[in-house]
């Protein structure tokens, strides 16, 4: 896991402003009304209160923990995924990627290689493999809905998914 050195940041004034914040719900100012006179003075009363710097204090630790709780609650959320769709894509290529295994995975990487499309003879040239397994391969690729074939004269033109999470 690598953490955003943002992240890191926002996840410290987090954990400051908290600490601030219930420190000084816990512990008000304590004040003291003393009199003096003719010799030692002395204290009328004493009581604990929070004063306007204590309110002050409170609401803006308040609004930090605030602020900062919803940014690491939603900023991984917003980055890449929903804010940039051609982000979107090229995450799912990877995690496709990891997931395809041999000669499924070798096709599927000439179709990244190629831009997200290629002709179907195209594949069979560079794989190396016969029309017949390339053909197979694809077949599964479309299934799983990594793929879209279309025909194109007399071979099929192969293109990612752009839509791969909403595929069966």
């Amino acid at each position: 896991m690598r953490i955003d050195l943002k992240d890191l940041a926002v996840s410290i004034l987090l954990l400051i402003s908290s600490f601030v914040l219930v420190n000084k719900l816990l512990n008000p100012t304590p004040i003291q009304i003393i009199v003096s006179g003719e010799g030692q003075p002395i204290v009328v009363r004493e009581f604990v209160t929070y004063t306007l710097i204590d309110v002050i204090v409170v609401v803006a630790s308040t609004v930090i923990v605030c602020m900062t709780s919803f940014y690491i609650l939603f900023s991984t959320r917003l980055e890449g995924k929903a804010l940039n769709p051609s982000n979107s894509i090229e995450s799912d290529i990877k995690f496709a990627l990891r997931l395809l295994e041999g000669d499924q995975k070798k096709i599927f990487l000439l179709i990244v290689e190629s831009g997200g499309s290629i002709l179907q003879s195209e594949i069979v040239e560079k794989s190396g493999f016969s029309n017949a397994k390339v053909t197979r391969i694809l077949s599964e690729l479309e299934s799983k809905g990594l793929i879209i074939k279309r025909r194109y004269g007399m071979t099929n033109k192969i293109e990612i998914n752009r839509e791969m999470r909403t595929a069966k």
